[in-house]
């Protein structure tokens, strides 16, 4: 396959994973949703770039622009594992607090059943 057309679908492939990288930061931030759609759009071009790199092992060594934009991709996914696992600790202390709330709110029951009871 063409060189230009193997950097072209690289680029695609980062740019696609930037747009993610700031979608779970501002989620993480609180300003925005992240949600199972999202992390199955984040495979999109996790999967397409597993075919590229494959064809692009040969090519990579003579032409220096594909080699930066894969090592671009390299970085930017180290990054998103980063901030899926921060993701993931942040889902966990929402479960947690949920959990939390669920057992107050079951005691408040109970108290107002009891009260209910002595009137």
């Amino acid at each position: 396959m063409n060189s230009d057309s193997l950097l072209q679908r690289v680029r695609s492939a980062n740019t696609k994973l930037c747009v993610f990288l700031a979608q779970i930061r501002q989620a993480l931030a609180g300003r925005s949703q992240f949600d199972a759609t999202s992390v199955r759009a984040i495979g999109e071009p996790v999967s397409e770039m597993d075919k590229i790199l494959n064809e692009a092992k040969e090519s990579r060594e003579f032409d220096p622009a594909l080699d930066r934009e894969i090592k671009i991709y390299a970085g930017q996914l180290g990054e998103m594992n980063i901030e899926l696992e921060r993701m993931r600790f942040m889902l966990l202390a929402r479960r947690a607090h949920i959990e939390t709330m669920r057992g107050h709110i079951e005691t408040l029951g109970l108290w107002t059943a009891a009260l209910r009871l002595t009137r």
